[in-house]
């Protein structure tokens, strides 16, 4: 497969991917073994792991996988499959001393060492210590959690390390108490779009604000709006416009390749993790948090600041149906006989433009071992 994509060519002169990124399977295919289970994907919250016991579980591109904290109060992470058939083990999230699988009851330690394997008879070249679940490198940055599928992100070739991709936006979040902030909801959206028109309508610089979002559009300044590109990271910035109190003085965008994007306003934080579900769909993560000094409690304050954060996850509720609409409106366009490629918006989509070079780099490397054969949507 022919990618069609020079990440060389400036944004000034470049044409975007063609839509079979967007449209064809073997594309996501390619995503998922280059991309998604060769990088740190975040994948959940630190204080859903806090205590010893406490266990979450999620699926990664078909990986199904369980982050838990030991007896000893370590942090790991396994593939959330039974060696027996394959069943996944744990369920959803709780607290545990022990791992049952529910098909046929084999029991895994929180080391992930298998513990029982009953009435499986007389057995040969069977050996208990070669049987437990498989571990998953895990990390946590701030409040995140975050997974190296293969256990050496970028494959023995070519490590990814967590700190370095993430170094540009340390200080940046840091300064906005990223470490500090104290979770309050979660909302997650089903959106019948390609996980790639998520991020490329997420990192456009704003330009879609202004016609998408009208009540957003009016609190924000763009004049004032920036892009910072990094290897495998972006920040966008832009000051408000005093129109709208939740945003407060200015509204940080930080993305982190491939899907985490941490959105910092006001007394608040957002996390938005997209994973794709098919080549046409995808599934958003929202976290909310706030800052760990706003009240909590029962009292006056307190009340007129749980009203505050109501208002201000609602108004996010309502930009979030806006950017589904555009969104799905976008996938229906790009099955279109009529669209090949577009072109980008020097002075606004520079982020976009670096995250389809990033992308591009991850693909090309087993891309042409794939016929050139494609379906309708453009041509590879």
């Amino acid at each position: 497969m022919d990618l069609q994509f020079d990440p060389s060519i400036p944004v000034e002169a470049a044409t975007t991917p063609p839509a079979v990124w967007y449209t064809d399977p073997r594309v996501l295919e390619l995503e998922r073994r280059n991309v998604f289970e060769k990088a740190w994907v975040a994948v959940g919250r630190a204080d859903q792991v806090a205590e010893p016991g406490r266990y979450f579980t999620g699926d990664v591109v078909g990986n199904p996988f369980v982050v838990l904290r030991d007896e000893s109060g370590k942090l790991r992470a396994f593939h959330n499959v039974c060696r027996h058939h394959a069943a996944v083990v744990a369920q959803e999230c709780g607290k545990a001393r022990e791992l049952v699988c529910p098909y046929h009851g084999w029991t895994y330690r929180l080391d992930g060492s298998l513990r029982t394997a009953p009435r499986m008879g007389r057995m040969e070249g069977f050996d208990p210590k070669e049987f437990g679940l498989p571990p998953i490198s895990v990390a946590t940055w701030g409040p995140l959690v975050l997974l190296d599928l293969d256990g050496h992100a970028g494959g023995e070739n070519n490590p990814r390390d967590l700190a370095i991709d993430a170094a540009p936006l340390i200080g940046p979040l840091d300064e906005l108490g990223f470490e500090h902030m104290r979770w309050v909801e979660r909302r997650t959206y089903e959106m019948n779009c390609n996980w790639k028109v998520f991020v490329d309508n997420s990192l456009d610089g704003g330009y879609h604000v202004a016609y998408a979002h009208e009540g957003l559009a009016e609190g924000l300044a763009f004049d004032g709006y920036r892009t910072e590109l990094f290897e495998r990271s972006a920040i966008q910035v832009c000051e408000s416009s005093g129109a709208d109190e939740r945003l407060g003085e200015k509204v940080v965008y930080a993305w982190l390749y491939p899907n985490l994007f941490i959105n910092r306003y006001g007394r608040m934080m957002d996390t938005n993790i997209v994973y794709p579900t098919a080549v046409d769909r995808c599934e958003v993560v929202f976290d909310f948090y706030v800052d760990a000094d706003v009240p909590d409690g029962d009292d006056l304050q307190e009340w007129a600041a749980k009203r505050r954060l109501r208002k201000a996850i609602g108004a996010s509720h309502v930009i979030q149906n806006e950017d589904i609409e555009i969104c799905e409106s976008t996938q229906r366009g790009l099955g279109s006989m009529s669209f090949r490629t577009g072109r980008y918006s020097s002075q606004l989509e520079r982020a976009v433009h670096a995250f389809h070079g990033m992308l591009y780099r991850d693909l090309s490397c087993e891309a042409t071992s794939i016929s050139s054969e494609s379906p309708r949507g453009g041509s590879v």
